[in-house]
């Protein structure tokens, strides 16, 4: 009796630790519904963060300080990848960039939005904005509702501020205006949400794996119950040796024929397709990145294995500061900082500053008053001494310059007189000769 109830003590423990086991296994699966809703709340609940236009908490996470509105989008999917035990980063939004690469990447998956286009966005979405009309996107944030034609969203780096903000058609420009919003994202949570991009696969295979071997079972009974058919007509018809062989011969083929199929199948299902091979580490580097109008310089990188080809894509959000060559060649066209990103088979990604200035303006401006000043030394010396002469002999300068009146004109027709009699006695001179 007593080893009837340890035995059934254990199995009761065991149940219950199965039991235990799998309840937290539940509680992680999240729907994409549920991921979404997390998503916002994650985001709301940061709203009133202060940092600054170039620094934040989130670019500490990510690696870069900078404008930060990507950053605070990719860290709120992190936090919520990791409270679920999912990877978000990477698969249902991308795993870095800027707003162009961002847009680029939804692009290629097919779930990028032109606002003409009549997308209605959901909580969760990405929306993306053109504060100056030039097609060139500047900002990011999330959409956490809708209502007829207003857009509520929640947003990174508004004046170094987490806000909560609303778009009508009403609304000031460009900062309240619908007509701001240049698209929308819609990021696939369902990739992720329940674990269905592991058990897809697993479904799939298995699902291929019991139709083969329904199939191969279907063929067997199908042949052998035609060989039996056969071999009963033949042996009602023809003589028994006769049939004897034709029935070996047909056992024979039908034996060959069932095996053929069964090696070819399971061949098939053993063979898996080898996973590409995933770029692991980017790095970026340029010889400068401070730049002078109308200078250039070629922003390199170099990418981890070295045997992985590397389709790489150059972005900046902020225009009329540089242009940029698809090799990665920087040009400076106006004054300013521009954020220059790298990535790499739509994967990896890093970013740099480049800032741009005037220099060759500011020293030209400064050569002019340093000629000014040489020229104007130059004439109070050379009065400070006439006038230095003049008391050393005796003569009061001040007065003679108040009572110039009374001698200028005395002196200036004693001066022609003695002109004019120097001029009479040479014209005598000349008359005599």
């Amino acid at each position: 009796m007593t080893d009837v109830m340890k035995r059934l003590s254990a199995v009761i423990l065991s149940a219950v630790l199965l039991i235990t086991m799998s309840l937290p296994m539940a509680a992680e699966a999240a729907t994409e519904e549920e991921l979404r809703s997390s998503i916002i709340s994650v985001a709301q609940g940061e709203v009133g963060y202060t940092g600054t236009s170039s620094y934040s908490k989130y670019g500490e996470w990510y690696g870069y300080q900078g404008g930060w509105c990507t950053t605070f989008v990719l860290w709120c999917c992190n936090q919520v990848g990791e409270a679920n035990n999912v990877k978000i980063n990477g698969k249902a939004v991308p795993s870095g960039g800027n707003c162009n690469s961002m847009i680029s990447w939804f692009k290629n998956k097919g779930r990028y939005y032109e606002a003409s286009s009549g997308y209605t966005p959901i909580p969760g979405d990405l929306v993306f904005f053109d504060w100056s009309g030039n097609g060139s996107c500047q900002h990011v944030g999330f959409v956490t509702s809708t209502s007829k034609s207003t857009v509520y969203t929640v947003e990174g780096n508004c004046s170094g501020k987490v806000k909560a903000r609303e778009y009508t058609k009403n609304g000031s420009k460009p900062y309240n205006n619908i007509s701001a919003i240049m698209g929308y994202a819609s990021p696939d949570f369902s990739c992720v949400a329940n674990g269905q991009a592991t058990s897809a696969k697993e479904t799939t295979t298995k699902k291929q794996t019991t139709t083969k071997k329904e199939t191969t079972t279907k063929k067997k009974t199908t042949k052998k119950e035609t060989t039996t058919e056969s071999t009963t007509k033949e042996t009602s018809s023809k003589k028994p040796k006769t049939t004897k062989k034709e029935t070996t011969t047909k056992k024979k083929t039908t034996k060959e024929t069932t095996t053929k199929p069964t090696t070819t199948e399971t061949t098939t299902t053993a063979t898996t397709q080898p996973e590409p091979e995933m770029l692991e580490s980017l790095e970026i580097y340029a010889s400068t990145y401070e730049l002078q109008i109308g200078d250039s310089v070629k922003l390199e990188y170099s990418a981890e294995p070295s045997n992985v080809p590397a389709v790489v894509g150059y972005f900046c959000d902020e225009e009329g500061i540089i242009e940029i060559g698809e090799e990665g060649e920087i040009h400076a066209i106006g004054e300013g900082t521009a954020t220059v990103v790298v990535c790499a088979n739509n994967d990896l990604y890093k970013q740099c500053d480049f800032v741009v200035t005037q220099a060759v303006a500011q020293v030209t401006s400064v050569a002019k008053p340093t000629e000014h000043k040489v020229v104007e030394t130059t004439v109070v010396t050379t009065q400070k001494n006439a006038r230095s002469v003049l008391t050393r002999m005796g003569v009061n300068v001040d007065a003679l310059a108040r009572h110039r009146q009374l001698y200028i004109v005395p002196i200036s027709i004693a001066g022609s007189t003695a002109f004019v009699c120097v001029l009479i006695v040479i014209m005598k001179k000349i008359k005599r000769k």
